[in-house]
């Protein structure tokens, strides 16, 4: 059975077959060991039942409070290529979600390339919603390619004074 559990520092060393999967974008260790320290509890890892425990999938996002508006933001979803169609990109970002809601943020966002149509569709059907097109966001080369900001908002119930 699927278990997901928090990161640990340790699984970073575990998830290179996650980081450099086509459809994630390559961050360094840096990056990772920032969120971990600056954001905990916005980890999350789906791992494969068995001893090894291998990883399937990861999220991982800070809590934005800097805005007008504090918001919940996806910097890295991936799940393995093996283990995509069985719910667990649906499991981790209705995680983060939660949390986003629990740390007090107004609404969810994340970036993705505009042309990763499985991914748009995923996010559509989790109630996201493309809020902007960020030309040029993803310096590829010889072509630089756009991004889409997805968006969806945490319902607060309104006091009544």
């Amino acid at each position: 059975m699927t278990s997901f559990r928090e990161m640990r520092f340790d699984d970073l060393f575990k998830i290179n077959s996650l980081v450099f999967d086509a459809h994630t974008e390559v961050y360094s260790l840096t990056f990772f060991v920032k969120h971990f320290l600056e954001f905990p509890g916005l980890t999350q890892i789906a791992e494969a039942p068995g001893p090894v425990r291998r990883g399937m999938g990861y999220i991982f996002g800070y809590l934005d409070k800097h805005n007008k508006e504090p918001h919940g933001h996806v910097a890295s979803l991936t799940v393995s290529d093996e283990y995509r169609r069985l719910g667990l990109a649906t499991a981790l970002m209705d995680y983060f979600f939660l949390i986003s809601d629990l740390k007090g943020a107004s609404f969810v966002n994340l970036y993705m390339r505009s042309s990763n149509h499985a991914a748009y569709q995923l996010y559509c059907s989790l109630g996201y919603a493309h809020c902007r097109t960020m030309l040029d966001y993803y310096p590829d080369h010889p072509e630089p390619e756009n991004a889409y900001e997805m968006r969806k908002y945490i319902p607060r119930s309104m006091e009544v004074r």
